[in-house]
């Protein structure tokens, strides 16, 4: 007879793990989204503004999510493809 027992402990360490990936990915992305906008901006110099733009970290939040809801996709699509270990058959 088998049971499973969902610890806290390891619940705790999944979430410390995203907390982690959060922590290290938000301030590229916040980089990056500043320096497209650095850049971006003197091209635009002269013309008439368009929609307001979000602000810097709210595109760069929506930017990390985006990137983390794709890697999970993916990581979910490949173990559903993945190919499992026959067991021997004895002669």
């Amino acid at each position: 007879m088998s049971s499973a027992i969902y610890s806290t402990p390891e619940f705790r360490a999944t979430e410390f793990k995203f907390q982690l990936l959060l922590g290290l990915l938000f301030p590229a992305f916040l980089v990056a989204t500043a320096a497209q906008r650095l850049l971006s901006r003197p091209r635009l110099y002269g013309e008439a503004p368009g929609a307001q733009t979000p602000s810097v970290v709210v595109e760069a939040r929506e930017n990390m999510l985006i990137v983390i809801s794709y890697a999970l996709i993916a990581r979910a699509m490949l173990q559903s493809f993945a190919r499992e270990n026959r067991a021997e058959r004895l002669s």
